[in-house]
């Protein structure tokens, strides 16, 4: 690989402002009379640091394959780049919906403004399998893609990924390349201004019904993002005025919400196994009020939660869980 990491971008801090979480009703506040918690999630600052990249001549081969049964296949054959300049994407699964448009795309458009690049000048090169959704998400972002197996051979920008999917200078990324402005269609006819956006399979809501019952009274139309086109699952960020979501993939549009849109305030359910500050900061960035409601906690969930030596606290992260109606007109009310 002919070339060198020899300029770098620099990611800037973002200092996240305290927030609110609502939790269920529960003892836990009163002995007599259950309630909810109202709890102020502390600030603090999202750490920065720099990605190196730099062009060079020949990509790097894609990582070997992990365990001995995967070792054994046939390496698939390498294929030439199609296109001028690639952009090896196949880290931190960029056939997921939310990493994508999160991190690769915003990513892609950072080393494109810093080259003076055009979108069809670099080919972002994803797994050989991606969803076809993801491939029209990039499509509508005007990003050139080339789904392969094995080594991809061609020219290309290497660059030092950061470990921190978190990265808070992505918004600011796009903004310099130009994206948010032109994705800006204005507000769409066809989609509503209230939404409840719903999940099926992992980390779906039990008591779904109850809920939608609740949010329908406050004008809220239940939407599964996959049955949107990637289209309109951007259009659906710039229209509606308040979108209560579970924590997912079907937020990852907030990231390119236009600052002209009506959205004002998003209301994010988390599951008590998974719980992330990953879409508060999103929201701040964008300039959209953002409200958290935590699921019921599982007996499963106590004793994990309190062993602070365990690094990453996933195991609960895709289960399903109830959702108190109560807990959520709490954080719809918050920042009417």
């Amino acid at each position: 690989m002919a070339g060198v990491l020899d300029r770098q971008i620099i990611v800037e801090p973002f200092p996240l402002a305290p927030s609110r979480l609502f939790t269920a009703r529960s003892f836990l506040v009163d002995r007599a009379v259950p309630d909810c918690e109202e709890i102020l999630l502390p600030g603090r600052l999202a750490p920065g640091g720099a990605i190196p990249f730099g062009l060079v001549d020949r990509m790097a081969p894609p990582p070997a394959p992990r365990g001995w049964r995967a070792r054994l296949r046939k390496m698939p054959a390498a294929v030439p780049l199609e296109g001028g300049l690639g952009m090896d994407c196949r880290f931190t699964s960029p056939e997921n919906w939310s990493h994508f448009l999160n991190l690769h795309a915003p990513l892609a458009f950072a080393l494109m403004h810093r080259l003076d690049l055009r979108p069809s000048d670099l080919t972002l090169i994803l797994p050989l399998h991606t969803p076809g959704f993801v491939l029209k998400g990039a499509a509508h972002l005007g990003l050139r893609t080339q789904c392969a197996a094995g080594a991809v051979t061609g020219p290309g920008v290497a660059f030092q990924p950061s470990r921190n999917i978190t990265i808070p200078d992505r918004r600011r990324w796009l903004e310099e390349a130009g994206v948010i402005d032109r994705l800006w269609q204005g507000p769409s006819d066809n989609l509503p201004r209230h939404v409840f956006l719903a999940r099926r399979g992992t980390r779906h809501i039990l008591n779904q019904p109850e809920i939608e019952a609740a949010l329908a009274e406050r004008g809220h139309v239940t939407i599964y993002p996959e049955d949107l086109s990637p289209a309109d699952q951007f259009h659906l960020f710039n229209t509606a005025e308040t979108i209560v979501g579970i924590h997912g993939a079907g937020l990852a549009p907030l990231l390119y919400r236009h600052p002209d849109a009506p959205l004002r305030h998003l209301v994010e359910i988390l599951p008590a196994g998974h719980m992330t500050d990953f879409f508060r900061l999103m929201a701040q960035q964008v300039g959209c009020a953002w409200t958290g409601v935590r699921g019921r906690i599982k007996p499963d969930y106590i004793r994990p939660a309190y062993d602070l030596s365990a690094r990453i606290y996933r195991e609960h992260s895709l289960d399903g869980f109830e959702v108190d109606p109560v807990s959520l007109l709490r954080a719809l009310e918050a920042a009417a």
